[in-house]
């Protein structure tokens, strides 16, 4: 009897080890996994591709809060620098600033969902500001010991979305200012050619 009592305890005693020994690995996945976030805010805050570029995995998708699908970090980093760089692009800066809702749920020992908002400030080229907060889904992977983003999506409320009114008023505005400019080109050129007919006629 008292042999069975000391192997129950035995037993009792080593699963409890077992679920404290699980519950420690998962701490360590979720502080691996925050400071990814960290990581990936600060990278994309600072234009750091280099320093995004070990948090995917080899294959890998990135949806974009306009819907656009990327699948390398080249293209990815060619579509953001264009909408910061270059005479028409529509932002100075864009600032991040991503946040959980709750822990990563496993859903297998090397894969995780993770889901939150961020609040991102937009500072368009002229000269305007909004904010904006998104939603994103991630799936994460455990490779070789080390978490991964697999996947990130992020989207935004289609039916208010103050950046989305924004980027219309701007885009406006340039066509506004290409119509009115290619006005003043026709103008400036009927009036050159008809200062030559003048010169013409009058010789």
């Amino acid at each position: 009897m008292k042999t069975s009592i000391r192997l129950l305890s035995l037993c009792f005693f080593v699963s409890l080890l077992s679920v404290a020994s699980s519950a420690q690995s998962r701490e360590q996945d979720h502080e691996e996994l925050r400071a990814m976030l960290r990581a990936a805010t600060e990278a994309m805050n600072s234009k750091n591709f280099d320093a995004l570029t070990p948090l995917f995995n080899d294959q890998f998708s990135i949806t974009t809060v306009d819907q656009k699908l990327f699948t390398s970090i080249a293209d990815f980093k060619a579509y953001y620098e264009s909408l910061l760089n270059g005479p028409d692009a529509p932002l100075k800066s864009l600032v991040f600033k991503p946040e959980a809702d709750d822990l990563t749920v496993f859903v297998g020992d090397n894969i995780g969902l993770s889901h939150g908002t961020s609040t991102d400030t937009y500072n368009f080229s002229d000269g305007d500001t909004r904010s904006m907060t998104s939603r994103w889904t991630a799936t994460v992977y455990k490779r070789d010991g080390k978490w991964k983003i697999l996947n990130i999506h992020i989207g935004t409320n289609l039916l208010d979305n103050p950046v989305l009114a924004a980027t219309k008023s701007y885009l406006y505005k340039v066509g506004a200012g290409a119509a009115i400019g290619g006005l003043l080109v026709g103008f400036l050129i009927a009036r050159l050619f008809r200062s030559r007919k003048t010169a013409v006629s009058s010789q």
